[in-house]
């Protein structure tokens, strides 16, 4: 079960939880063209590129949204907003990525 201090809660249409899964970083490079493992600037990413994480960031538990569901629920009073959550969802990622990469892949087994 996914905790939800992994999960940024913000308020849109109704209230949704943002989490950039493999899934949504899959699609944001379908939709971009941009690979996210191969890093970005979120406040160099153009208002097509945003609304593609956006919709990135929400697909996890709403497969049926599409992208230009996303586009009519943001707009001009609200997208600094879902912008910053989007950072701190992105954050919460990498400091969850930066927690599991300390853990070994592979247990070593004790001689005995």
């Amino acid at each position: 079960m996914l905790e939800l201090d992994k999960l940024v809660t913000i308020t849109l249409d109704k209230e949704r939880h943002l989490r950039l899964t493999l899934k949504g970083m899959l699609e944001f490079e379908k939709h971009t063209g941009k690979n996210l493992m191969k890093g970005f600037k979120l406040d160099g990413l153009s208002m097509d590129d945003s609304a593609a994480m956006i919709w990135a960031c929400l697909i996890h538990e709403d497969k049926e949204l599409i992208y230009d569901d996303v586009l009519y629920m943001v707009d001009l009073s609200n997208i600094t907003f879902v912008m910053l959550a989007v950072s701190e969802c992105i954050e919460k990622s990498l400091q969850e990525a930066g927690e599991v990469s300390e853990r070994p892949l592979v247990k070593k087994s004790r001689p005995g």
